[in-house]
């Protein structure tokens, strides 16, 4: 007995376990699935912290390459005049083969507008430099106030010393660092706008120089002779923001989408770093797998956050959570003897096994006020109605958005009464007020008539009734007129007639007795 106690003790306390097994398998992720060996998934909303757990290597201080100049641009953004005019010093284009440029000649003068785009469409160095020396006169100035950016925001396991992120051991930065950054940076419109362009064209300057943005989720690579089809990156939720590549980072990607209002940002670094398989010198078209893993990777980051927060549910669900399928509405011109005194119920012709799929954040921002995302319009109230008539329709949204929509049945049949409308209700009442509050509230609308709908009001109707009446009456009488004037002229022509027959036989008459 003690040993099967035992066991019935032992069989309980696991399968207390059970839904929480559950649910860590369904949080869970592969990290080994990433190539990248550093890597964070973040909620915009909250940076600082993995969503779902999942990171790798977060804190560990390594080489952020190009990324870097997320950090220049906000800077400059923030201490810079978009409509400055900037000179192009010997210093910003003395660059080598195998840099990043967007085409600066020394002399040139280009916008700050131009040159930032030029910097973060196709991570031009040349461009990175310009807009420093502008704004604080040298690039190590510039780099300052970098370093005065980053620890504001909390980036506490970093440090800049160039503005373009060329390799320099006391360059640093981690994943988690650069998620924080990319957050604040995505709240400034102006370097949303930037990181989300695909293509641009500088035209400020003495050349017209066309960019094209080295993001791959947002613009595939074109063709060339070296790489005839490179692999397609794009993902449809991108909205930014910058890649990396030096020798010593790796290929780095800082990447961000948003679906229904939410912003996920993707750091993925180091790719390619420690890769015995990884050959430098090979053909380009052997190397794009691994230029496009970062981008594989991060929508793989993505889709499965995104997956995690979608919810599908059906309209029974919704009602469950008290969603409104019920209203009340006033039949002003209803019967005296209206058993509801004119207020009749509607519903919405909803099937309660129809889905709807929405995010996370959607979901919990309608149950959180269920009455106020249904918004009713009623456009046929006026008796008589029959059961089952469609008196309106009415949506449901969130945000803006709708989710769903119906026909509003009329549940029972209104019998037509005396009651005179008010007109000056009527014409006072704006469009605004046919919508109505999404719970049992009352509602006495106007006259929005859709088209094609020849309802018309009680006091009107005697019009359309008394003219025709009118209108026969008038064409009788004139027939009966014309009827008489006809009878009238031939009894005329009649007694014309038999007089002149009379007085010819009087006539006749009177010779014969000569």
């Amino acid at each position: 007995m003690k040993r099967i106690l035992a066991v019935c003790l032992s069989l309980l306390f696991l399968l207390s376990f059970v839904p929480s097994l559950r649910s860590a398998q369904a949080d869970s992720f592969d990290l080994n699935s990433i190539y990248e060996p550093y890597f964070i998934l973040v909620n915009a909303e909250d940076p600082t912290v993995a969503y779902k757990g999942i990171e790798k290597e977060a804190d560990k201080q390594i080489f952020p390459a190009s990324t870097t100049k997320i950090l220049s641009c906000i800077v400059a953004l923030e201490n810079g005049n978009l409509d400055d005019m900037v000179t192009v010093s010997a210093k910003a284009v003395d660059f080598g083969r195998g840099n990043s440029l967007m085409g600066l000649e020394e002399g040139d003068s280009y916008s700050m507008r131009d040159l930032l785009y030029g910097m973060m469409l196709p991570s031009g160095n040349d461009a990175a430099i310009a807009i420093a020396e502008h704004i604080a006169g040298s690039t190590d100035a510039f780099a300052e106030m970098m370093n005065e950016k980053a620890q504001s925001l909390g980036m506490t396991h970093s440090h800049f010393v160039t503005v373009h992120g060329k390799q320099n051991d006391n360059h640093y930065t981690t994943v988690r660092d650069m998620a924080l950054l990319t957050a604040y940076a995505l709240k400034n419109d102006t370097f949303r706008t930037i990181v989300s362009t695909k293509t641009y064209v500088a035209q400020s300057g003495p050349r017209t120089i066309e960019l094209l943005n080295s993001n791959r989720l947002l613009v595939d690579t074109p063709p060339t002779e070296t790489l005839p089809s490179p692999a397609s990156c794009l993902y449809e939720y991108a909205i930014g923001v910058k890649t990396g590549d030096t020798t010593a980072a790796g290929k780095c990607l800082i990447a961000a989408a948003e679906r229904d209002g939410i912003t996920l940002i993707a750091v993925v670094y180091g790719g390619t770093l420690n890769d015995p398989d990884y050959d430098p010198n090979a053909s380009d078209q052997r190397r794009d797998k691994f230029n496009a893993y970062r981008f594989q990777d991060a929508i793989k980051l993505f889709e499965y956050a995104y997956q995690e927060m979608t919810h599908t549910l059906t309209v029974s669900d919704l009602i469950g959570y008290g969603m409104p399928v019920e209203f009340d509405v006033t039949i002003s011109n209803a019967s005296e003897n209206d058993s509801q005194g004119g207020v009749l119920k509607v519903r919405a012709d909803l099937s309660e096994d129809t889905t709807i799929t929405m995010m996370e954040p959607t979901l919990n921002g309608i149950r959180s006020n269920m009455a106020a995302v249904a918004n009713p319009t009623f456009t046929n109230i006026y008796a008589p109605i029959g059961d089952g008539s469609i008196i309106g329709s009415v949506t449901y949204s969130y945000g803006g958005n709708v989710f769903l929509s119906a026909n509003l049945l009329a549940t029972r049949s209104v019998k037509e009464g005396s009651a005179q409308i008010d007109m000056t209700q009527q014409t006072s009442s704006s469009t605004g007020s046919l919508i109505g509050e999404a719970n049992t509230s009352t509602v006495i609308v106007g006259e929005p008539e859709p088209a094609g709908n020849c309802s018309v009001p009680q006091d009107m109707r005697w019009v359309l009734i008394v003219l025709p009446v009118i209108f026969v009456l008038l064409i009788l009488c004139v027939t009966l007129f014309i009827v008489y004037l006809n009878a009238e002229s031939k009894r005329r022509k009649r007694e014309a007639a038999r007089r002149k027959a009379a007085k010819r036989a009087r006539e006749s008459g009177g010779y014969q007795r000569q």
